[in-house]
């Protein structure tokens, strides 16, 4: 039995439930929301998930009796709760200050910095009150990031001082839209490395690395801004540099300390030199997961719970190429309508247009944007016939959109006798 724990808000739950379906795998769904609205044949447990260290306990102490084979947090914001309870039942399970870490941008950075494998220099700088001195050991160009948020979200580049000083306003501006004004919020400035950028998906377990799935980006991520397009498989990297790639990763997620599960990473790929960005312990995030199973034939939570539950897993084997592109948003504003889906769909290798905007709807732009406007998939014998595809297919696309224009206030009118 897997015990799944997921926040109400997550997208993740109802794919995992699925895939267990199908893996015929009993799960006990645990949420902070309403674990009845899911399905009524899944065993659910409804607990506060706001603090890690007590929901975990709570939620050990009711599984207590029950023969749980592995604990699963489906986002970032519960990776911890399931390490706690599995650490609880004595399950295998990586280290809380691991797990941590694969959260924290200036933890993970902090740990790896003294390693042999290649990080950039770094500083943490308070974004509201950070100093000339601070700023002076750093070389241009650089890349300015919170130290917590996800997909891109705040992370700018700067080629001068000047650059630099507009990324950290609008860093504390999306801060303090996101958690409140008040606060006191650290950001990430490291050295930009150039080159191409990677994923790879895989799974820890026995002290080894199985890479699952290795992504390219073939759009140049090199700023201002690093709001994510194209995803495709297989990668068309060399074998030997797709090996030292895994490696790296595998002796990056060791001295962070992790040891089970699943992980994702990013690296960056100049020359032959590898370099390590990040790394979390979870699964791929947004519909990406679905390249997955474009490419193999089976998806990519199925596999995980699989591996999780112990269940036997043949081979991964790449049957076709496959890639996404994460729709960009063209423009802030509302939108009015979107055009050409159709003949998007009619590109040849195309397998699905899905929008998840509607009319009247608001978009922002990256840095402070966080929602893509949809995605396109496409399957071919190739990534290079995949990748064209997916770049006429968004040719097609025009999302139009109407400014946002301020709501004016009309001075108060005076009464005149």
């Amino acid at each position: 039995m897997i015990v799944l724990v997921s926040p109400a808000s997550s997208y993740r739950t109802s794919v995992y439930i699925a895939a267990a379906e199908r893996q015929s795998i009993p799960l006990i769904f645990v949420t902070d929301g309403e674990p009845d609205l899911v399905r009524s044949d899944i065993s659910g447990l409804k607990v506060d998930l706001s603090d890690s260290a007590t929901a975990s306990k709570e939620i050990a102490e009711r599984l207590n009796g029950s023969s749980v084979d592995a604990v699963i947090g489906t986002d970032d914001k519960v990776v911890e709760i399931a390490n706690r309870i599995s650490g609880a039942l004595n399950l295998p399970h990586n280290p809380i200050s691991a797990v941590r870490a694969t959260r924290s941008k200036e933890l993970a950075r902090q740990a790896l910095q003294h390693s042999e494998l290649n990080t950039p220099k770094f500083v943490v700088v308070d974004v509201g009150n950070c100093t000339e001195r601070e700023l002076e050991m750093l070389q241009f160009p650089c890349v300015a990031k919170p130290t917590s948020l996800s997909a891109s979200r705040g992370v700018i580049r700067a080629d001068n001082f000047e650059e630099l000083k507009e990324a950290l306003r609008r860093i504390k501006e999306i801060l303090e839209k996101e958690y409140g004004i008040g606060q006191t919020f650290k950001a990430l400035i490291e050295d930009y490395i150039p080159g191409t950028e990677h994923a790879l998906e895989g799974y820890l377990s026995r002290r080894k690395l199985e890479t699952i799935c290795l992504f390219d980006k073939p759009d140049p991520l090199e700023g201002p801004f690093f709001e994510e397009t194209y995803y495709v498989t297989p990668s068309r990297l060399s074998a030997s540099v797709q090996e030292e790639i895994e490696s790296v990763i595998y002796k990056a997620c060791g001295i962070l300390g992790l040891a089970v599960g699943p992980i994702h990473a990013e690296v960056r790929v100049d020359g032959e030199q590898i370099w390590i960005l990040e790394i979390a312990a979870r699964t791929i995030g947004g519909d990406c997961a679905r390249l997955f199973e474009l490419a193999t034939d089976i998806g990519l939570e199925e596999y995980i719970l699989c591996k999780a539950a112990g269940k036997q897993t043949s081979s991964i084997e790449m049957k076709q190429a496959a890639g996404v592109l994460m729709i960009p948003v063209p423009s802030n504003g509302i939108v009015r309508r979107i055009e050409g889906v159709t003949n998007a769909q009619a590109v040849e290798q195309i397998l699905d247009v899905r929008l998840n905007i509607r009319e009247g709807q608001m978009l922002t732009m990256w840095p402070e944007g966080d929602m893509y406007p949809g995605f396109l998939f496409a399957r071919g014998e190739s990534p290079e016939q995949v990748e064209i595809a997916l770049r006429t297919a968004h040719s097609h696309l025009k999302i139009v959109t109407m400014p946002i224009i301020p709501a004016q206030v009309a001075p108060d009118l005076q009464n005149s006798d």
